[in-house]
């Protein structure tokens, strides 16, 4: 009899050490840790809209906010949204890709990867090599005559002219004289747009174009891989998209930009008229757009066949495409102006080498 407890014992004790190894213990999950399931978007850049998703993210405190790294933190009552299962704010500026949590109440969440990009997202639209006729024989003087040009290289251009977002994500000044984040910038000079497209470059991790000795001095490294002003036959070549006629797209001006007639005397933001045939917006009207080359009102004369960048020396650079403030006549595709002496209305767009 003895034995046969014995034996039972062993059994039980047997039977209980292979259920305890094959059934998870029961988790308490009632507690109230903060805890994020997924951060959305996936690609996350200065001054986008972030959301986090979760449980028990708590309620607006002062003992409540979002760490990244462990570096920077933003605190609930700076954000848009926070309740329980979601937190809603603007990518902070200057920060490298890192980790999330939530702190809520002295609780810290889990981590999460934070992707985050310091450069503004761009657009691009890839623009392959090609000839076209450059000029008008019914413009003005220094848009003659129509001449021949050869683009060897593709270039990719900002689908967009660049969006006062873009440029508030590299630049802590922003003089455009209307603001909003989808405007394009204004009242850029040129040597501005120059250090634009210097430090997005770095940002990407791109070479530099421009070689800055001073204001009035850049060498463009035309081997360098980064961001750069498009050169008025590139400009125009992107903007007619094909087109002979003066404006691309259906070739109806107020349909495809903004001028003195239909803007309301302010500029629009971007995207919101057609494209041209290339899928690229505001080329004409809106605000002008910043060139490369000097100007030289006779260059058409002497101009290269083949991949033309303007004269080697000037006083002032070319602008195109028109305004919200002026005429559809100047925001024709061969019109080509310089400017005066204010600079509310200039703007600018970027290109990159594609091979």
């Amino acid at each position: 009899m003895l034995c046969k407890k014995f034996n039972l014992l062993i059994l039980s004790l047997i039977a209980f050490f292979v259920f305890s190894c094959t059934v998870d213990p029961i988790i308490d999950t009632s507690g109230t840790k903060p805890f994020i399931k997924i951060i959305e978007p996936d690609e996350v850049h200065p001054f986008d809209l972030v959301t986090i998703y979760g449980e028990n993210l708590g309620e607006i405190s002062d003992s409540a906010y979002i760490l990244l790294d462990s570096l920077y933190s933003i605190p609930s009552k700076y954000c848009l949204k926070w309740n329980n299962s979601l937190i809603q704010f603007y990518a902070p500026k200057n920060l490298f890709k890192s980790l999330i949590r939530v702190v809520s109440s002295a609780d810290t969440s889990n981590a999460l990867t934070f992707n985050y990009f310091p450069y503004p997202k761009i657009d691009f639209v890839r623009v392959e090599s090609g000839t076209f006729f450059m000029g008008s024989n019914k413009g003005l003087g220094y848009e003659q005559p129509v001449h021949e040009v050869v683009l060897t290289k593709s270039f990719y251009i900002s689908k967009y002219e660049i969006t006062q977002k873009q440029w508030n994500a590299l630049f802590d000044f922003n003089e455009s004289p209307f603001i909003g984040e989808n405007l394009p910038v204004s009242n850029v000079t040129w040597f501005q747009a120059i250090l634009f497209c210097n430090k997005l470059s770095r940002l990407m991790g791109y070479d530099t174009c421009y070689i800055i000795i001073d204001t009035n001095l850049v060498v463009w490294d035309t081997l360098a891989n980064g961001f750069r002003l498009p050169t008025e036959a590139e400009w125009e070549y992107a903007c007619r998209a094909g087109s002979r006629d003066g404006f691309a797209g259906n070739g109806n001006p107020l349909d495809m930009g903004w001028f003195d007639v239909n803007s309301g005397m302010k500029p629009h933001p971007v995207g919101e008229k057609l494209p041209n045939d290339w899928g690229i917006y505001d080329m004409h009207g809106n605000v002008w757009e910043w060139c490369w080359d000097w100007f030289d009102p006779f260059y058409y004369d002497k101009s290269p066949t083949i991949n033309p960048r303007g004269p080697s020396t000037g006083k002032v650079h070319v602008v195109r495409g028109g305004c919200w403030q002026r005429g559809t006549t100047f925001g024709r595709c061969s019109s080509r102006q310089f400017p005066e002496d204010q600079y509310l209305n200039f703007g600018f767009r970027i290109v990159r080498n594609a091979n």
